[in-house]
């Protein structure tokens, strides 16, 4: 998945949305994912594209195209 300003997304990134902070946890398209089991290749792999992103107050989001005000803050 590409940020709205064009920048690939990758596992770890820190991302804001809404002014709610959330880091990248497995990078479907790009085939890397957490250590964590709840953010493995056997639990998201079956989408096929995109991210899976946990935000503290979302929760997991899965995202293949990004929302518009969603902003890479830092690399992980």
């Amino acid at each position: 998945m590409r940020y709205p300003d064009g920048q690939i997304s990758q596992l770890g990134d820190i991302v804001s949305l809404g002014g709610q902070l959330g880091t990248v946890v497995s990078d479907i398209d790009g085939g890397h994912y957490g250590t964590a089991p709840e953010h493995s290749a056997e639990q998201w792999a079956y989408l096929g594209e995109g991210v899976m992103i946990e935000f503290e107050s979302y929760g997991l989001i899965h995202y293949i195209e990004p929302e518009h005000d969603l902003v890479l803050v830092r690399r992980g």
